[in-house]
């Protein structure tokens, strides 16, 4: 099965650096919708047959700009919604916050929100059904930065440090891989 993976466009959110976690609905601003029409233009000439996105609407916005002019229907899956953070939504991001909760080893609680191992299962169970499920087609995702971290630590390998923190990807980035 070929993979191709796009983190949705910039929010508000993102550019004033806070926690947008799964019960955060932010939507793309100026520069995200100009992201996902550059990630379009990049997928132009790719084919793929599904195309699935996380129900948040910043990943389902970017989604339909990609698909403009395709006869493709936006599946959402609400697997690959974006971690739950719980009382940190909202709140400003820091290196020591991140390195807390995005460390494999220590897994730590969020109150009202979901540990690294929770969120981790259903991304795995969503991409494991997909790769039996669409075994013989290309599929495009459209979601998330943490849905990211989870995986690429499962396609490249977890840190050394077993800290997922220092895995990345931009907004609107794209991944092209085989699974």
């Amino acid at each position: 099965m070929k993979l191709y993976y796009v983190r949705h466009g910039q929010t508000d959110w993102n550019v004033a650096k806070k926690m947008q976690g799964g019960g955060s609905e932010k939507e793309l601003n100026e520069i995200g919708i100009k992201q996902a029409k550059e990630a379009q233009e990049l997928l132009k000439d790719k084919k793929y047959d599904i195309l699935i996105s996380s129900p948040m609407n910043r990943a389902i916005k970017t989604a339909e700009i990609i698909n403009e002019g395709r006869n493709v229907k936006i599946i959402t899956d609400e697997r690959i919604r974006e971690r739950m953070l719980g009382e940190l939504e909202g709140n400003q991001v820091t290196l020591e916050r991140e390195k807390e909760i995005w460390d494999y080893d220590k897994n730590v609680d969020i109150k009202g929100g979901e540990n690294l191992h929770q969120f981790e299962k259903r991304i795995l169970e969503f991409i494991n059904e997909i790769k039996e499920k669409y075994s013989d087609k290309t599929v495009l995702v459209v979601a998330h930065g943490g849905v990211a971290k989870v995986l690429k630590a499962h396609l490249y390998g977890m840190p050394n440090d077993n800290n997922l923190n220092s895995i990345s990807m931009e907004n609107c980035e794209i991944i092209e891989t085989d699974l």
